[in-house]
Order: C-alpha cells, then structure tokens, then sequence
C-alpha cells in the first residue's frame, strides 16, 4: 500500500448543504465575512491540481489527486452556502479583494502543485479554525468536513512536491524590492 492509498482510506465523503443563519461570534462578523469571501479560492486550488495532472506527476499520486480536485469543489459549494446565508455573497469589497488575491496566486510562477499545498497550508489551515471558533453551527459544522479533507490534500501535496523535488519560491522575492544602485 502506498503513502497514497493510505490517505485515500482516510477520506471521508460528505455532502455539502444549504444553512441557515446563525449567531456568529460577537465583534468577529466583518472579519469571518472578510475570511469567507477567500472560498473564490477553492475552485482555483482544483485547477491547479487539474493543471498538475497534465505534468510529470507521480502515477501512485493520480487517484487521489482527481479525489481532491472533487473536495474543491466541495468545498466551494458548501462554503458558497455559508456566505448566502449570511448574505454576503457578490457585492461586498471583501468579495473584490479575494478575486484580486486569487488572480495574483493564478499568475504566480511556482508549480501548481505547490501553489495547491501553499494556499492549503497558509490560507485554509488557518481560516478552518477560525470558522470553527467565531461561527455559527453551519460554519462550524462546514469547516470540520472541510478540515479533514485539507489534511489529506495537504499531506498528498506534500509527497507529490517531495517527490519531484519541488519547493516554493523564497516570498521575498515577490514581494520585497530591492533597492536601486543609483
């Protein structure tokens, strides 16, 4: 059996659905708002482990990789849900910045597979408890079945960039100037 199938018997299947809302967290409602409009992240993530499938990808890897492109879009519906019932689904800043975000992390050079494991790592594994904490039963429900799906993607990741010697780029690269010579 390989690392793979061992983290394919550890999926769990789960079906997204529509909530109500309920009492958030006080003080924490523009921030769990600001958080949830990051699920235009979801789909994205698929794609880029979609796009990975195209490459030299380790074939023990292939299966459970399709499973995660599946949990995306999971994960898009059920969190979609969350932000309509708490109606903030299009029209807020929020909204804008997270697609800005996402066009950023589509256009960034590293391979797609560990732009997948970055976003997971630093962006869901963060936002997951966070839900947890400051939500309602809908979201807090949400982000566990989403939680445990993270875990695996982020360990099947891992592998497949382990495997084909594959790191992310140094952030301050992109980030940093540098100061001219002049």
């Amino acid at each position: 059996m390989t690392p793979y199938d061992k983290l394919i018997a550890r999926k769990r299947k789960w079906t997204p659905v529509q909530t109500t809302a309920g009492k958030l967290y006080e003080g924490a409602e523009e921030t769990l708002y600001r958080a949830l409009a990051l699920r235009h992240l979801e789909l994205p993530v698929g794609d880029f482990i979609q796009n990975s499938l195209k490459g030299d990808i380790p074939e023990a890897a292939r299966e459970l990789l399709e499973l995660n492109i599946i949990d995306e879009v999971n994960h898009d519906t059920a969190l979609g849900f969350i932000a309509r019932a708490h109606g903030i689904t299009g029209s807020e800043d929020a909204e804008k910045e997270a697609r800005s975000l996402t066009k950023a992390w589509e256009d960034h050079p590293d391979h797609t597979v560990v732009k997948a494991m970055v976003l997971e790592r630093s962006i869901f594994f963060v936002l997951l408890p966070f839900f947890r904490f400051c939500g309602d039963a809908g979201l807090r429900t949400t982000s566990a079945d989403i939680s445990r799906d993270e875990q695996v993607h982020v360990a099947c990741n891992s592998l497949v960039c382990s495997e084909l010697n594959l790191s992310y780029s140094p952030p301050w690269i992109s980030c940093v100037r540098q100061p001219s010579n002049g």
